[in-house]
């Protein structure tokens, strides 16, 4: 099931992501070893959770993220912080709802069913909603106290080599802010969704998808349709990766209004997944 979350007012990840606050800080000498002074800058955002109890799993999430400093195409599409990722990241790791959705992605009964099974971000950008997903799952794994849990969060963007050094590094340098549990494995892979929609196509060939293997019970990703050409390849690749699980779906916070998103909308219905919307 593949459920499109529209931006509403009254939703209750709206609120939660209201209430998070950013910070710019240039980087001091000793993140070098982690990134290039020059290019990028440091940008500190705490996403603040909703607290329905005084348990200590109220406590915001604290990542520090490299973003890119230069002009170019990781200061456009995949060097800043958009607005939908922090409130898919918000919702995922802010709300009851979200924690244990993402919990049950990686963690639950139906998992283990799954050849793969976890998490997968698609267009994951600086990792921001990726991460906070990731934090969700360790975080509620911790309350059901079993160290053989085991199960993975996939971050991925374009294959290209600068995009996802960036994005590694912010992986590696927030992985104690994120935690673990048992072996919940936070990886980075390249995922080219045209190459993944040929081989849908080209089924008999032996071209294979220049991805992540298997198949995930959740996927996740932001403002990933603002050009149309992107609409069938994206629908393709959620169709591909998405698990059969009857609990499986995907996630995807989108302004509605972005060429494109009509067309896939439309492809996704027509590749047999449930579209809802809120």
């Amino acid at each position: 099931m593949t459920s499109l979350q529209k931006v509403d007012d009254d939703d209750e990840f709206w609120s939660v992501a209201m209430n998070g606050r950013d910070a710019h800080h240039y980087l001091s000498p000793q993140y070098d070893d982690d990134f290039n002074v020059t290019s990028c800058e440091i940008i500190e955002r705490t996403i603040t959770t909703l607290a329905p109890d005084a348990s200590p799993d109220s406590r915001p999430l604290v990542l520090r993220l490299g973003q890119n400093n230069k002009d170019g195409c990781l200061s456009d599409v995949s060097g800043d912080i958009w607005d939908a990722s922090l409130l898919l990241a918000s919702f995922l790791y802010g709300t009851n709802e979200g924690r244990q959705l993402c919990y049950n992605s990686c963690f639950g009964t139906d998992s283990a069913e799954v050849d793969g099974g976890g998490i997968l971000e698609l267009g994951s950008g600086l990792g921001l909603s990726g991460m906070a997903a990731a934090a969700a799952a360790a975080l509620h794994a911790r309350d059901v106290d079993d160290e053989q849990l085991t199960s993975r969060v996939v971050l991925t963007d374009l294959d290209d080599k600068d995009i996802l050094s960036l994005l590694s590094k912010n992986v590696q340098c927030n992985l104690s802010e994120v935690g673990s549990f048992g072996t919940l494995n936070v990886t980075v892979q390249p995922c080219d969704w045209f190459n993944v929609s040929n081989s849908r196509v080209n089924a008999d060939s032996n071209s294979q998808p220049h991805g992540p293997t298997g198949m995930f019970n959740l996927i996740v990703g932001s403002a990933l349709i603002y050009i149309p050409d992107h609409a069938i390849a994206c629908a393709e690749t959620i169709s591909h990766y998405l698990s059969e699980s009857k609990s499986s779906q995907a996630v995807v916070l989108q302004l509605p209004d972005r060429a494109g998103f009509d067309q896939f909308v439309c492809h996704c219905r027509e590749l047999n997944l449930l579209v809802s919307s809120r």
